[in-house]
């Protein structure tokens, strides 16, 4: 990807400004600007080019620009709002369907689907991919193509899906594009944690070194430093090793600092409160969900309850147990899975009998999924006796 960035800038510098092939040529550069993690060059290439485009009267490339435009939004200004990424998205999809532009298609597709991820729509992440992977086949864009499958094996492994379904559909996905490194770094991130919660950890990790080595060697810094570290945290949270999980943590959100980046941040930030609260560092822990707090977007539902269900872990240990419970059960109503979190408050509050139920529902739904490890801890949080 640096390699590809050199040249793309190169390219653009031996034309006129106003030539169609460099026209073509700064959308793809501010893309991979941002897939080295380099922000603050993306976004003057991506304003140029859209003023360029705009110019020129080229509709096709203005939409595309676009579209890129919003994705640079996500990662740099997440606390706004996802109606106008929805509404770029779904006003851009006729237009492009007119022009019959399938590259353009599978971008929106996959802009259309961020707001899903804000939203913890698991399902309807991974329809609206599916639509975007069937355009960028078509148009045979590869790198988009990897990308796309990267994103959708995500959402496989974060939604309902049960693990081995998830997993049977990720070796599909990869070997549908048997050439592209980019896409096995991608489903063996995924497969990592998939096996994680098989409470296979030697494997779990075979699969993330695997895809750690060859991030680094495509220069996928951003992807690397974001994803990966969270896919990586989780498995180790699962084997038991906090220290391991707030590592890798420290070291991704450190990476994306100094990008500039934002939107990942907020959630590495969130996630890392939590493992700190498990490490028992409850000051550093409260800090990391202020600045979660601030950055993330009211409408990411993760970010925001992982969060809250950290601050409510630090604030009971400190005593403040309304506080905690307030917190909470707010995170649970964002999302499910912050049951067990409610439960550990509600048991140091002394109302064993409700802690029990939430931890009984939580093992259900860990069941359901197929993630053994979560699942067998909520039972052991039944099984410890009261205090």
């Amino acid at each position: 990807m640096p390699a590809a960035v050199t040249l793309l800038a190169r390219a653009t510098t031996l034309l006129d400004e106003d030539h169609s092939l460099r026209l073509q040529s700064l959308p793809e550069l501010g893309s991979a600007l941002m897939a080295t993690g380099d922000f603050t060059r993306a976004d003057d290439v991506l304003t140029q080019a859209l003023e360029l485009a705009a110019t020129a009267g080229d509709k096709r490339l203005e939409l595309r620009t676009l579209i890129e435009r919003e994705f640079f939004r996500t990662f740099t200004h997440p606390e706004s709002s996802t109606e106008e990424l929805v509404s770029v998205a779904e006003s851009a999809i006729p237009l492009l369907e007119e022009l019959g532009d399938d590259f353009g298609l599978a971008k929106a597709w996959w802009l259309r689907s961020e707001a899903d991820v804000n939203a913890g729509r698991w399902g309807a992440r991974a329809e609206s991919l599916e639509r975007a992977l069937t355009h960028a086949r078509r148009a045979h864009v590869k790198r988009d193509e990897a990308t796309i499958i990267a994103q959708l094996a995500q959402a496989l492994a974060y939604g309902p899906t049960p693990v081995a379904e998830a997993i049977r559909r990720c070796r599909e996905l990869r070997a549908s594009a048997p050439d592209s490194p980019a896409v096995e770094a991608a489903i063996d991130s995924t497969l990592a944690g998939l096996h994680a919660m098989e409470g296979r950890f030697d494997e779990a990790r075979a699969c993330d070194m695997h895809a750690r080595a060859l991030y680094d060697d495509l220069g996928l810094r951003y992807l690397r430093a974001g994803g990966h570290s969270l896919v990586s945290a989780s498995i180790e949270m699962l084997a038991g090793d906090v220290d391991a999980a707030v590592r890798e943590l420290r070291s991704g959100y450190d990476v994306l600092e100094r990008m500039g980046e934002r939107g990942v941040r907020s959630t590495i930030a969130a996630f890392l409160a939590q493992a700190l609260v498990a490490q028992r560092h409850y000051a550093d822990a409260a800090e990391f969900t202020r600045i979660s707090e601030d950055m993330g977007a009211v409408a990411d539902v993760v970010t925001q309850a992982v969060w809250r269900s950290a601050r409510a872990g630090a604030f009971a240990h400190a005593g403040d147990i309304s506080g905690a419970e307030l917190l909470a059960r707010e995170a649970v109503e964002l999302q499910a899975s912050a049951m067990l979190g409610l439960a550990q408050v509600l048991r140091l509050a002394g109302r064993s009998d409700e802690a029990g139920d939430l931890a009984d529902e939580a093992r259900e739904r860990h069941e359901r999924k197929g993630n053994v490890v979560a699942a067998r801890r909520a039972l052991a949080f039944l099984a410890e006796p009261v205090r």
